[in-house]
């Protein structure tokens, strides 16, 4: 078969779409990777047949999404492509529709969140949930199957009537390489030099409101007055979203601050805590790499986390949107080790056998087989 995997991001496809990609090839089918050229595209393009095209990442408005889809249909129609598997709304949107255009049969979405757009009740929060609500009822009835990555996610869909039941799959998580992310005294993190003999907070994302980075600062400053501990942010300004500038996050004098980093593996093996205060996931992948990396986790409750986060056994969960409780949930376990410690160990064993990749990557195979697909 020949078989596309879509997305917005050269870096998606990269951290997120390879291990599956990799088992489809070795199967013997022909795989593309479908994306914006970017920093990764070398890299990707080691493995893969790579097809560029050119998105406008910051709109869905329904008259660009067209033109993207157009644009994609001319990308797409000679690969004569059997099968192909999207990521995140603009790509499931418009995908679809260029998927349709040309014929292709078998055309699989998966929503790995539902965005910012549901993380506020303002008026421009709402309209953009009008819009995409409606593009999503008008493109996914076109789709083989719709695959989530929470049942939170998924039962909001299925609430919402944005696709039908039949179609709505759970598959939990991108999956995490275990054997790559495992707890190693040889792992080095230079980074964190300064800090040593302290214990490391630490939360690694996109310097977005809606990550929380507001409440994980604050968090430092309620705990500031502890001198046994270290609050570290790795992550770097998104441009053209809300979020916060270089020089807010370098000016937290209570927050070491790091851009970002492909060096995560070594700082969470480094780190005593891995904090993400977000108020909306899907299922989201620093965790579970914190988790591979036998770290206790403290996340807010808010969708996808606290499906991540089995409260009282992995880590513990606080209220979204209070830099107040997160403070209180890392001040447990910074006071008391041997539950940090043991929750750690939890962590990585529910990641080994749950998470793995290979793991995630045999149920996606199983899915497509029993569709009469691969």
């Amino acid at each position: 078969m020949r078989i596309g995997f879509l997305s917005h991001s050269d870096m998606s496809i990269y951290y997120f779409r390879l291990p599956i990609m990799r088992a489809l090839k070795d199967a013997g089918h022909k795989v593309y990777a479908i994306m914006p050229k970017g920093a990764y595209e070398k890299r990707v393009g080691a493995e893969f047949e790579c097809v560029f095209y050119d998105i406008d990442g910051a709109s869905i408005n329904p008259l660009r999404v067209g033109k993207n889809a157009l644009n994609l249909a001319k990308a797409l129609a000679p690969l004569h492509l059997d099968m192909i598997q999207s990521a995140a709304h603009k790509s499931n949107v418009f995908g679809t529709m260029a998927a349709s255009m040309i014929g292709i049969k078998n055309i699989f979405c998966l929503v790995e969140g539902l965005g910012s757009a549901y993380t506020g009740d303002s008026w421009k929060h709402k309209i953009l949930r009008f819009v995409l609500e409606n593009l999503y009822k008008n493109t996914l009835n076109k789709a083989k199957a719709c695959i989530f990555v929470s049942e939170a996610d998924a039962k909001f869909f299925s609430e919402k009537k944005l696709c039908d039941k039949d179609k709505i799959k759970v598959i939990k998580s991108v999956g995490i390489n275990c054997s790559l992310f495992a707890p190693s005294p040889e792992l080095a993190a230079p980074e964190l030099e300064p800090l040593k003999g302290k214990k490391i907070v630490l939360m690694a994302a996109r310097a977005l409101v809606d990550k929380g980075v507001g409440e994980f600062y604050e968090a430092a400053d309620i705990l500031s007055a502890r001198k046994d501990c270290a609050f570290v942010f790795v992550g770097s300004p998104v441009k053209g979203k809300a979020g916060f500038s270089t020089e807010f996050l370098g000016s937290g004098a209570n927050v070491f601050y790091l851009p970002w980093s492909d060096n995560i593996k070594a700082l969470l093996n480094a780190s005593y805590i891995y904090a993400l205060p977000s108020y909306a996931e899907g299922f989201p992948r620093t965790i579970l790499e914190a988790m591979a990396m036998a770290k206790p986790c403290v996340a807010s409750k808010a969708r996808g986390c606290n499906e991540a986060v089995s409260d009282g056994q992995t880590g513990l969960l606080c209220e979204v949107r209070s830099g107040a409780d997160l403070a209180a949930k890392i001040s447990v376990l910074l006071d008391d080790e041997n539950l940090a410690f043991n929750m750690g160990q939890k962590a990585r064993q529910i990641a080994q056998s749950k998470y793995d990749e290979s793991i995630v990557v045999k149920e996606y195979l199983e899915l497509y087989k029993s569709l009469g697909i691969c």
